[in-house]
């Protein structure tokens, strides 16, 4: 005979094996959400080994930035649902850092003027915030 404590969490493992739950809610039903749950929600930031970086999250979507050497161009994605514009930070040897906003726009692209060849890296960060997440530098690109 089953127990209502027993039942429901009967009822819960049969709705979660048919899709009817998720495993958030699942985890919530348990007394919290569960690490693999909280690390799956959570926004994380990668960069690579061209000037390119992003942070995603399952829940908020992306954000991106990359430098694009024709033109000296700075392209800045942001589909990060956070009510807040995408902060993109090229650094060019030489030429120092400069900050770049998406102003609200999903898709911008900057033009800037650099001396050619030399070292650029960027990173991204998800709002001009103290407390948004930020990518580490990127690799080393060529203006």
């Amino acid at each position: 005979m089953l127990t209502s404590r027993n039942a429901a969490a009967f009822a819960c493992a049969v709705l979660v094996a048919s899709g009817g739950l998720t495993a958030s809610a699942t985890a919530a039903y348990a007394g919290g959400l569960s690490e693999r749950a909280a690390r799956i929600a959570s926004t994380t930031c990668e960069e690579f080994r061209e000037p390119y970086a992003r942070c995603e999250s399952p829940t908020k979507g992306r954000t991106q930035g990359a430098y694009i050497d024709k033109g000296d161009k700075v392209d800045i994605v942001d589909r990060y649902r956070n009510g807040r514009s995408t902060k993109v930070v090229p650094h060019v040897k030489g030429s120092g850092k400069a900050y770049f906003s998406s102003k609200g726009q999903q898709h911008r692209v900057v033009g800037n003027s650099y001396t050619e060849g030399k070292k650029v890296r960027i990173k991204v960060c998800t709002s001009f915030s103290k407390k948004a997440k930020c990518s580490d530098w990127s690799g080393w690109g060529t203006t």
